[in-house]
């Protein structure tokens, strides 16, 4: 086979995979989460599947690689970046990238308390830590959603009439 016939089947897989993961339930829900699509979506139920073998979010996000490292000694607390070493990595890279997509297309003016919660993460810890806690919130709703099987509801934001 030559470069271009395995570039046209690999483009055909691709195309199958994301058919398929727009027919499964569960991954139509998670695709409604901010910088979620077919590939992410896929990843996320591949990997946390029904979120029972989870006793947390947390845990889940851990599990991916995505809550910083803690280092404990003497009753003192230190928490370290995320372990890039850790977790899955593909999942861990396909959530920041969803995350990075989403936080470039943020409005001026948030619209739901999730993307005012943003825009104040990104003017004080900048963009690539935004994108990871986003990332981190991400799997944390997903694992929610898959284990108590709920829906994604977007919270409005509250604004305050003087």
């Amino acid at each position: 086979m030559t470069y271009l016939h395995l570039k046209q089947e690999l483009a055909q897989l691709i195309k199958t995979k994301n058919a398929l993961v727009r027919q499964l339930q569960p991954c139509k829900k998670l695709m409604d989460l901010e910088g979620v699509a077919e590939v992410c979506a896929g990843m996320l139920y591949s990997s946390i599947g029904d979120g029972k073998q989870f006793k947390n979010g947390r845990e889940a996000s851990a599990f991916i690689g995505l809550t910083p490292k803690q280092h404990s000694s003497g009753g003192k607390v230190f928490m370290t970046g995320i372990d890039r070493a850790g977790g899955i990595k593909e999942l861990r890279s396909a959530l920041y990238q969803g995350a990075l997509s989403y936080i470039c297309r943020l409005p001026e003016e948030a619209k739901t308390a999730k993307q005012a919660w943003l825009i104040r993460l990104v003017q004080r810890a900048g963009i690539k830590r935004s994108c990871i806690a986003l990332a981190n919130k991400t799997v944390r709703t997903a694992w929610a959603m898959l284990r108590y099987e709920n829906k994604y509801v977007q919270q409005p934001l509250l604004t305050i009439k003087k």
